[in-house]
């Protein structure tokens, strides 16, 4: 599981670049805008991959699991709305271009997921 993870972070990781240097050569998108789509979408991708760590962590009581996982939610909560909140309102980010770089993340959890993709080879 954490290999089809860091699958999905690095493809995620290089669709940004990549869509962001085309945009910027072809003026189609804003590509400041669409980088910090998609750092967001990677950051609130981390946060979401340590609850979930948390959650499902061996050795630990449960009510040390549920103060970790509640504070871990508390944290990704409020980053994401101060961020977005302060993005939007304070500087001059495009909100077409934004959503093309956090919708990229999605894009990157399909394509690995496709059939074939995800295959070990056993040589």
């Amino acid at each position: 599981m954490d290999k089809t993870l860091e699958k999905i972070e690095s493809l995620n990781i290089a669709l940004v670049c990549s869509s962001a240097l085309l945009g910027w050569a072809t003026g189609i998108v804003h590509a400041p805008s669409l980088v910090l789509g998609g750092a967001v979408m990677q950051v609130n991708f981390w946060l979401l991959k340590k609850i979930v760590r948390a959650m499902l962590a061996p050795g630990a009581g449960r009510t040390n699991r549920r103060k970790r996982v509640a504070v871990w939610l508390m944290a990704k909560g409020a980053l994401l709305l101060l961020l977005l909140s302060a993005l939007f309102v304070r500087y001059p980010v495009r909100a077409g271009s934004f959503a093309i770089g956090a919708s990229l993340l999605l894009l990157a959890c399909v394509i690995v997921s496709l059939p074939g993709l995800n295959r070990t080879s056993h040589a």
